[in-house]
């Protein structure tokens, strides 16, 4: 039998791929599991952790959360996902890194964390995942599995926000009933239930009898719905915007770039699913991240590009992406495309300013910190930015703490910080909500992944707003700034199905 060793903090075995092997319990037989069988048989979490979780809440004098994790041979979270749709719909989420090498979906809410304004979201997802580790008793240590919290946060928490947000406000993060981790050729579940000392051992059985229903569950098929209206908002007033802030450039030399976003709604004739957003964006938004995060009749979720803090033990990293062309039409234009951009002043000042940003600061968190030699072309579909890298390693640094010191970069906020954003919050009305903000997932051991939630749109009933930026300096020229924001609408007017506007 095996025995499962706890403490407050230092709870988790450390055991070949980070799994205790699991027990599973087929018509009341408690057996070491047989992973060929698992996909034959109802998945029964081992009452052995169960009884030390029981135990350790009546040490502690404190509810417990149950953690448990263990191997899925034929899981995918794509699918896991999908079969949500009638059961959880309103309280998943899915993410896809860049490499394609990890896939996570969520299904349900053991914990949610809200944020209004006025709080130091940062540090209350820190303090409530800290408090949550505390009380947990799991089987298990693997990276992005356990009670990993997925969310997101708002641009900027001091913009008063507006209706179409409220479900998310300064910051939105929750811990799933049920996790699939989907990476490195294997696929876990985790189950998160967090127990009183009044439960027994059927509040688990029903647990998994849920989650036996959710994965027997047909994936229907969902109605095509079809975009019928596009509405570009406020272009004028957007255009006014940029002439005055090129003027203030012009004039405070100290002030070298600030980052204006605008937006468009797009109206439907049903409601748009989730699941085929996702099929849309890993079929056309290759070298992205992909996420969707739902929140009862709201969805967010983009194709991102942009990696803002990757964190694993002993390891940070950040990427530099800034400066924006289009791509080309034949290779050989896209070709030609790619090296204006490699050489224009312009663009390349931009993404200089993004590349000191991040250096300094992960300067103060890391040792040897290492930059890339040079921008490279970091290629979307629609869109090539210049891309470089810079890390270092960890030591004591709190992800979340680097994370709050990170945002915004001077891509989506602009340089100086705190002078850019003065000028956004003067010369913005429209509240950005999560677009342009960190969006990820942190593990109960501080490790994860954060990426900016740019190319991005929210969904409310049947209308979405999409969201673009670009950053303007003191020698732009507005209605080139505007046509710059067009190109990155595209991403996601493609992923909804709305009428993209080809280059000629």
């Amino acid at each position: 039998m095996i025995s499962f060793l706890f403490s407050l903090r230092s709870c988790f075995l450390k055991v070949s791929r980070g799994v205790k092997t699991p027990l599973f319990c087929y018509n009341g037989v408690v057996s070491e599991g047989n992973e060929g069988e698992m996909s034959n048989m109802g998945l029964t979490l081992p009452i052995e952790l169960f009884q030390q979780a029981k135990r350790t809440m009546i040490s502690q004098q404190e509810n417990v959360l149950l953690s448990w994790v263990c191997e899925l041979p034929d899981g995918a979270a794509k699918r896991v996902f999908d079969q949500g749709n009638e059961a959880f719909k309103g309280e998943r989420f899915f993410w896809q890194n860049k490499e394609r090498t990890l896939r996570l979906a969520g299904l349900g809410a053991t914990d949610q964390l809200h944020v209004e304004q006025g709080q130091d979201r940062f540090l209350m997802l820190h303090t409530r995942k800290e408090q949550v580790l505390r009380q947990t008793v799991t089987n298990s240590e693997e990276t992005a599995c356990g009670a990993v919290y997925f969310g997101g946060f708002s641009f900027d928490d001091q913009h008063d926000t507006s209706p179409e947000w409220e479900r998310f406000g300064e910051g939105f993060f929750y811990l799933p009933l049920f996790l699939v981790t989907e990476k490195e050729d294997c696929c876990y579940l985790s189950v998160n239930v967090w127990l009183s000392e009044h439960d027994d051992y059927e509040k688990i059985e029903a647990v998994m009898a849920q989650w036996d229903k959710l994965i027997s569950s047909p994936i229907r098929s969902n109605p095509d719905v079809a975009c019928i209206s596009e509405e570009r908002l406020a272009e004028d007033a957007w255009l006014l915007a940029a002439e005055d802030v090129v003027a203030l450039l012009q004039e405070v030399t100290s002030m070298q770039k600030v980052v204006l976003a605008r937006r468009m709604r797009l109206g439907f004739d049903g409601f748009i699913s989730s699941s085929r957003i996702i099929a849309h964006m890993e079929e056309q938004q290759a070298n992205s991240y992909c996420f969707v995060l739902e929140n009862g009749t709201s969805t967010f979720f983009g194709a991102t590009p942009e990696r803002l803090l990757l964190a694993d033990v002993d390891h940070l990293e950040s990427a530099c992406v800034a400066g924006s062309i289009a791509r080309g039409e034949t290779a050989g234009e896209d070709a030609i495309l790619g090296e204006t951009l490699l050489s224009d002043a312009k663009n390349l000042a931009e993404h200089h300013f993004v590349v000191e940003m991040i250096e300094a600061t992960l300067a103060r968190f890391c040792k040897d910190v290492q930059v890339s030699a040079s921008p490279t072309l970091l290629k979307n579909r629609d869109i090539q930015h210049l891309y470089m890298t810079v890390s270092g390693q960890r030591g004591e640094a709190k992800m979340l703490d680097v994370l709050r010191e990170l945002h915004p970069t001077p891509a989506l906020g602009g340089w100086p910080q705190a002078e850019a954003m003065a000028v956004i919050r003067l010369k913005e009305e429209a509240d950005r909500g999560f677009y342009g903000a960190p969006i990820g997932w942190i593990d109960p051991l501080d490790r994860g992944e954060f990426a900016v939630a740019i190319r991005s749109a929210l969904v409310t009933g049947t209308n979405a707003l999409l969201y673009a930026g670009c950053g303007i300096v003191a020698d732009s020229v507005p209605a080139e700034e505007l046509a710059e924001t067009a190109i990155k609408f595209q991403p996601m007017l493609r992923v909804l199905g709305g009428r993209v506007h080809e280059r000629s």
